[in-house]
């Protein structure tokens, strides 16, 4: 990087991902997870709402070959599964036992788009946590916009970097997994956020932020607690896909189609075998 150049959430990204390479095969981890609950105890329920979500999605050559998501919250958790068959796409309620149909290609996750984004994210500083070979002192490195990238060495592993970020830098890395987020929508009450990058067998950007849902209700306000973490790993060649087709199940049209058909049978499920 020259020092010209402003230092971006995408530069540094690049630079820690650069080992894991852009052909052959890899795949994408996606995690978010939400908590809710009162800052004076519990929320009306007794114990704090939580949400997770995860996405496992494996790319060949840049095109998506394999999708895996699964939700867990407050009701049935809800899981579902896409393939590449052909030169169409599957879908699997069952953990793949059966698939069926869907005539939209998938879109989960774009990788190459989400790296463009982090470009637009400058960096106020970032502190390097990491090894030579030798033992180390544990103290970070200070990096910022004028250091062009010096304090990465070419001989160092990078393991961890703490990215400092100022609070528009952030609400826009909000924004990327956030489509109904625009200009026009209220700012959130950002109450603390964090950013980090991580590197070994797999690159990783971490976040985490929260926020409080009134500020001015009297307390105890509604405390919202979020985290995302997208992990990206360079894959051996997969197994021989295995999509046994069953003309029984019906050609979906697209993935809302797809949840809809889990939200039933997850529903189902839970009134066959109530929970206790």
């Amino acid at each position: 990087m020259s020092p010209d150049r402003r230092l971006t959430l995408g530069a540094l990204y690049h630079e820690m991902r650069a080992g894991v390479g852009d052909g052959g095969r890899f795949r994408v981890v996606v995690e978010f997870q939400q908590l809710s609950h009162r800052t004076g105890g519990v929320d009306a329920a007794g114990a704090p709402a939580s949400l997770v979500l995860e996405t496992l999605v494996e790319y060949a050559e840049g095109v998506l070959d394999r999708a895996q998501v699964a939700l867990h919250g407050s009701g049935p958790p809800q899981r579902i599964m896409m393939a590449r068959h052909g030169d169409a796409y599957a879908y699997s309620l069952d953990r793949g036992e059966r698939w069926g149909p869907l005539a939209a290609h998938p879109h989960l996750f774009d990788l190459e788009e989400f790296e463009g984004q982090l470009e637009q994210i400058s960096v106020l500083d970032a502190t390097i946590d990491a090894l030579d070979g030798s033992e180390s002192d544990g103290e970070g490195v200070g990096v910022g916009p004028g250091d062009g990238g010096r304090a990465m060495a070419a001989e160092q592993r990078v393991d961890a970097l703490d990215v400092s970020l100022d609070r528009a830098g952030f609400l826009r890395l909000l924004q990327i997994f956030s489509a109904d987020v625009d200009a026009g929508a209220e700012t959130p009450r950002l109450h603390a956020y964090s950013v980090s990058l991580e590197a070994a067998a797999d690159v990783a950007l971490h976040y985490w932020w929260s926020l409080l849902d009134d500020l001015s209700a009297p307390p105890p306000a509604s405390m919202i607690r979020c985290a995302v973490s997208i992990r990206v790993a360079a894959l051996a060649e997969a197994a021989p896909s295995d999509v046994r087709m069953d003309p029984a199940l019906p050609t979906l049209s697209d993935l809302d189609s797809v949840w809809a058909a889990a939200h039933r049978g997850a529903s189902r499920a839970a009134n066959e075998f109530p929970p206790g």
